[in-house]
């Protein structure tokens, strides 16, 4: 699979665009942006229909600004960074800007274009579990991790629930849990399946459903982590990349089901904050089952 590097940086500004005190800055964006696309190894930048994305509004401040772009690899992209015109422009950073700007990388694949919101969420999953495959800063090294949609019937879908299935079934508590198979039909009818790649070998994997009778709630599905990549935050990644999907998908909640003897399964949906809920459908009534749920915003 071949993937591309997504960059996002955010800084928020000393003054206004129109300034005096941020002219430098403003009158160094064009020509900067124009070596930027020009630069080998570039692929795409996030901008308006003038060129600019100075005033796309992504946070409350309005003087915070973002930088999205897609770069071939991490080579094309620190080549423009820190040589020439950009590498000047930088340094100058501490004049227009206040102290503390905040980078997030990660992979996509080829052709993939990030949203502003997705590159939020990488951002906030650095502030929670620091960095990782899953979101870097500039200088980090990690193995190349992405998380992208398949269908049920992809051959590296069917061997890792068949091993979700054996380990839940291995720990399952006398007196049973709940754990239910997922159809193509909920995948393609208001959900999805996403498998995580790491350095291209398929390592975890994670899905969403509709949940029938309640059409603005979505359930957490399939998760699971192949045991020797388990360390690398990959849980965490696959379920991030779930309640982003989700809530692109309209949703404006979703809940799960998992055991109550999963503890550490449990300690993670609470850090994504997952509360206790009450069990609906086919898991009332179910021994050491634990359901909960999460309001999106």
């Amino acid at each position: 699979m071949q993937l591309h590097l997504a960059q996002l940086n955010v800084a928020t500004l000393r003054q206004p665009m129109d300034h005096p005190a941020t002219a430098g800055f403003a009158d160094g964006l064009a020509p900067v942006n124009a070596l930027g696309e020009a630069a080998p190894g570039f692929v795409w930048r996030l901008q308006t229909e003038d060129g600019d994305a100075t005033s796309i509004s992504a946070f409350p401040n309005p003087l915070t600004i973002v930088n999205l772009t897609v770069w071939e690899s991490g080579a094309a992209l620190r080549e423009f960074v820190y040589r020439g015109m950009h590498r000047d422009f930088f340094r100058r950073r501490a004049e227009w800007f206040e102290a503390g700007s905040l980078t997030a990388m990660w992979w996509v694949p080829a052709g993939t274009t990030p949203t502003v919101d997705d590159a939020k969420a990488r951002l906030e999953f650095i502030e929670r579990f620091g960095p990782s495959p899953y979101a870097f800063e500039m200088g980090q090294q990690f193995p190349q991790l992405v998380v992208v949609r398949r269908e049920l019937d992809h051959p590296d879908v069917g061997p890792m629930l068949e091993q979700l299935n054996r380990e839940l079934l291995d720990s399952e508590p006398e007196g049973g849990t709940c754990f239910h198979s997922l159809s193509e039909q909920e995948v393609q009818q208001g959900g999805a399946f996403f498998v995580a790649y790491l350095d291209d070998a398929p390592v975890a994997c994670g899905a969403y459903r509709r949940i029938p009778g309640a059409p603005d709630a979505a359930e957490i599905k399939r998760m699971w982590a192949h045991p020797d990549a388990r360390g690398s935050k990959l849980g965490a990644a696959v379920l991030a990349t779930l309640v982003q999907a989700a809530r692109a998908d309209g949703y404006q909640q979703v809940k799960l089901e998992t055991g109550e003897h999963l503890t550490a399964a449990v300690g993670l949906y609470t850090t994504f904050g997952f509360t206790a809920c009450e069990p609906w459908g086919e898991y009332v009534g179910v021994a050491h089952s634990y359901t909960m749920s999460k309001q999106l915003q």
